[in-house]
């Protein structure tokens, strides 16, 4: 509300109490020759004004007479906070008969396809180590927001091959089949699902029929309250965990299910639009339906990914979701992120387990024993191809969970280059020293081992585990593929 404070403050600050206009918008019967600023431009610039204000400022805005009333119904305004939030903005309101009407409809989950990747703490309830990936959406032909996994298989044609340079290594080739699961939305908001009042605070039931059909397990949407960045600590759990970038983190236990007050928004600044919960359960009904028991309940808790920080860029191309072979763990969602060496350098956070200094950024002084020395010699580093480069888990295994590293490659650049590959099966690629996150089952006795990180192209990367004698692949998704309609 301060851009509209500092608007009226500065049209009224000349004005007397007597200059105001009534509340249809014309002088007052006491008027002087004085006239209200906003009111006296010409309406098109009042339209162009106004099209600098958010939706709850023109609320605010359309309380104070007739006129301006009229001036904040102009859909046009309400058409632009729609498209604003859908990446393929629909070309018209429908079903809803005003884009007015439309917005208000999902107010304030609007968040929900603007911001499109979503990873939970969870993947079911109560497994609180795999997690899942979902892609949000607006499908402008029923007018609802919808949610739905993402999901990969290996495939049936996982071929294997020598590797030429440790014959040794048996190379599994991965083509993994990415698909959403549409048989079964996450979330699914319809017209009319949300009340007229107390949204803030309202728990949405959701997928009625589809719960009905998938053994009475229910699911309710609810909004969720950011802890500002003064009030974190360590002995807080909080979702996303301090690794995975994100621009707010929300507590991730509660004793209460969260259905306490300060983990609600009270107010419309309070709602954190980077987070969102799902409340689950089981409902079985006796014949008739005429009683229901209500079982095993749990909170799943959702977070989004700033787009910084997955888009790549000349500079970072290899940053992304990524897929990822993990043998009979099958298919694994990753967060790439690259870091400059000036960002790299900021950081000294030690790596458990690991025989290098540091997680962020070996010490430069400091040479570890047990890496291969390296067969090539750079003058420079290529494009794209310096600092430290991060492999996120955004789903994880009963070893390794979601929200912890799989991987790390302190330098891409000359500082950690191995040599360039001349074999058949990776000629070109640049093979650079790296460590990866292994664990005992329930993510106990967790460690790093040195592996060496196989730069195929900027969608595609090899992990070759030394300790495992495996290679392992890594593949792009390319988002835009699952935002389709017909995906």
């Amino acid at each position: 509300m301060e851009s509209l404070r500092r608007l009226f403050v500065s049209s009224m600050a000349s004005l007397s109490p007597s200059s105001l206009p009534d509340e249809h918008g014309e002088p007052s019967a006491m008027t002087t020759p004085k006239t209200f600023p906003l009111l006296a431009l010409p309406n098109e610039i009042v339209q162009q004004i106004l099209g600098h204000l958010r939706p709850l400022e023109l609320v605010e805005l359309s309380l104070t007479c007739h006129r301006l009333r009229s001036h904040a119904a102009n859909d046009l305004l309400w058409a632009a906070f729609v498209q604003e939030n859908v990446p393929r903005p629909p070309s018209s309101p429908s079903p809803c008969h005003t884009w007015r009407e439309l917005y208000t409809a999902h107010y304030p989950y609007w968040f929900l396809p603007r911001h499109k990747i979503w990873f939970a703490d969870k993947a079911t309830v109560g497994n609180g180590l795999a997690g899942q990936l979902i892609f949000a959406r607006y499908d402008a032909r029923l007018g609802c927001i919808e949610a739905y996994r993402l999901v990969a298989e290996i495939g049936r044609d996982h071929q294997a091959e020598l590797w030429e340079w440790n014959p040794s290594v048996l190379i599994h080739q991965f083509r993994p089949k990415i698909r959403l699961f549409l048989d079964n939305p996450v979330i699914k908001l319809n017209l009319g699902d949300l009340s007229a009042t107390r949204r803030l605070h309202q728990e949405v039931l959701m997928q009625r029929d589809a719960d009905q059909r998938l053994h009475g397990i229910r699911s309710m949407l609810f909004l969720s309250r950011a802890i500002p960045n003064e009030l974190q600590d360590a002995t807080m759990s909080l979702w996303p965990p301090i690794i995975v970038p994100a621009t707010n983190r929300v507590r991730n236990e509660s004793p209460t299910m969260f259905k306490g007050e300060g983990h609600k928004p009270q107010h419309a600044d309070q709602i954190c639009e980077t987070n969102f919960r799902l409340r689950k359960w089981s409902e079985f009904r006796s014949q008739g339906g005429r009683s229901s028991v209500r079982m095993g309940e749990d909170v799943l808790t959702f977070s989004t990914l700033p787009s910084d920080c997955y888009t790549p860029s000349a500079s970072k191309p290899y940053q992304g979701i990524w897929v990822g072979d993990y043998a009979s763990h099958g298919c694994e969602f990753l967060l790439l992120t690259q870091r400059s060496p000036k960002e790299t350098q900021q950081q000294d956070l030690v790596v458990p387990g690991s025989p290098s200094t540091y997680l962020y950024g070996y010490d430069p002084n400091e040479d570890d024993p047990d890496d291969p020395p390296s067969t090539t010699i750079e003058a420079e580093d290529p494009p794209g191809c310096s600092g430290r480069l991060e492999a996120i888990k955004l789903t994880g295994d009963p070893h390794v969970p979601r929200g912890e590293h799989t991987w790390i490659a302190q330098d891409i650049g000359k500082g950690g280059l191995i040599r360039i590959a001349d074999e058949r099966n990776f000629r070109g690629a640049r093979i650079v020293k790296s460590w990866s996150h292994i664990a005992a089952s329930g993510f106990r006795e967790d460690r790093y081992i040195p592996s060496q990180l196989i730069m195929i192209s900027h969608d595609s990367l090899a992990m070759y585990w030394e300790d495992f004698g495996h290679v392992s692949f890594y593949t792009r998704v390319n988002i835009d593929d699952y935002l389709n309609l017909d995906s």
